[in-house]
């Protein structure tokens, strides 16, 4: 199965602590480096627009990216970007570093939240499946996913993350 999922690493991290070098591992993402981003989905809080499930076109097209580095030096990514950057809305980790920090999601949560709100359930649970503290990730966060893929807009996510956050 081609999980269309791409990382771009930063070295920022414990890289054997890396969900994204593991989702590798299996066979279920790609590195890749930031030129070779352009035309897929790509998440970073920096972008002005939310990820809708109107993307899983683009998705299923050309994959989708995230950065896998250190929440410790997120100015460093503010810069990188494309015309297809998306924001999550927010949502509550469970990752052992930041959990409970509502947004502060680890490079896997990032991909499952993204999959689920365009409509891929079954791929966001099975990468999720992969490391036994995230599998809550989908279950903590099951009401304000399925708010989220039911939003058209921006401004329709922003009504949604106020009922939640």
């Amino acid at each position: 199965m081609n999980y269309n999922i791409f990382y771009i690493y930063l070295q920022q991290d414990d890289p054997k602590k890396s969900t994204m070098k593991k989702l590798e591992r299996f066979g279920m993402a790609q590195r890749i480096t930031i030129n070779k981003m352009m035309h897929k989905t790509f998440l970073t809080p920096f972008s002005n627009n939310y990820l809708l499930n109107s993307d899983k076109t683009r998705y299923i097209n050309s994959g989708i990216a995230v950065i896998d580095g250190s929440w410790n030096l997120i100015n460093s990514i503010e810069k990188i970007g494309n015309k297809n950057a998306r924001k999550l809305p927010l949502l509550l980790p469970v990752n052992p570093v930041n959990y409970g920090n509502p947004g502060k999601l680890s490079s896997l949560e990032a991909v499952a939240a993204s999959l689920y709100i365009m409509g891929f359930h079954h791929v966001a649970e099975s990468i999720i499946s992969k490391y036994s503290w995230a599998e809550k990730f989908l279950i903590t966060n099951k009401e304000p996913l399925d708010e989220y893929s039911l939003c058209s807009n921006n401004e329709e996510c922003m009504i949604a993350e106020k009922l939640f956050f």
